[in-house]
């Protein structure tokens, strides 16, 4: 059972064991140490940061609390995924899909290579693995990362929001399936947290200024929000949105004007 309020000692092998995709650097690493710091063990998934994820498990507390999974998305089925994971520590309790790939690209200038990576590794790939999680027929709970613009409209970054969107609409009826069999399935909605690799901060301010509370969202306060999704026993079908209120903005929130 996915713990509520007081998760048993990760010495324990009764602890539950999480699986974050892409969970090696970055946002997906503070998922990580947020879980682990909670109680719960954690397969740290990773597909170019193996070395940034192995320090990442010792840094949790080695094999005892965390372990890697090198694997690469696109090869694997849902299924062999679900199954390495699972492997690991002999049980699986979640699933955090955080893994994907951001491209920029309007709906003319993007190329059909662009579109099916975006679709691959931001839809289909995270659906296959909530199928795989689904079909063991335990119990457990689901998060998908899905983006602060889900509800509105990107031009200029067409392939990877429609693929989103098509995500969020997925966790919605992947709830409502599935209830019954005692899986929860939840979104979370990030705001502006920061730009790619090797891009400043600054870059947002524009775009923070615009914002009901104009500063970024701090990927604590994200992993703070994923555990709530994720242990709270009653919650399923939300797309909880943190972002200092993106989702009350009346206009797209548009990285850049006028794309095709």
């Amino acid at each position: 059972m996915v713990p509520s309020c007081s998760p048993p000692s990760i010495a324990d092998s009764a602890a539950p064991v999480v699986l974050v995709t892409g969970g090696g650097r970055r946002l997906g690493a503070e998922f990580c140490r947020g879980f682990a710091r909670r109680g719960w063990r954690v397969v740290i998934h990773c597909s170019h940061s193996l070395s940034q994820a192995r320090a990442l498990a010792e840094e949790l507390g080695g094999g005892g609390v965390a372990r890697v999974l090198p694997a690469d998305l696109l090869s694997l089925s849902g299924e062999e995924m679900i199954a390495h994971a699972a492997s690991l520590f002999g049980r699986l309790d979640g699933l955090v899909n955080n893994a994907s790939c951001y491209c920029r690209g309007g709906l003319l200038e993007a190329t059909e290579e662009e579109w099916e990576e975006s679709f691959r590794l931001n839809f289909r790939v995270p659906m296959s693995l909530m199928r795989a999680f689904a079909r063991r027929g335990f119990p457990g709970a689901i998060l998908n990362l899905l983006d602060g613009r889900w509800e509105k409209e990107d031009p200029g970054c067409a392939g990877y929001l429609l693929a989103k969107k098509s995500l969020a609409e997925a966790t919605r009826l992947c709830a409502f399936a599935w209830g019954k069999l005692g899986i929860r399935v939840n979104g979370l909605a990030p705001g502006l947290v920061r730009p790619v690799e090797g891009v400043p901060l600054s870059v947002m301010e524009p775009l923070l200024a615009r914002l009901p509370i104009s500063r970024r969202t701090t990927e604590e306060e994200l992993a703070a929000a994923a555990l709530l999704l994720m242990e709270s026993p009653t919650m399923t079908g939300v797309i909880l949105p943190v972002d200092g209120g993106m989702h009350l903005h009346g206009m797209p929130m548009r990285e850049k004007e006028n794309p095709q």
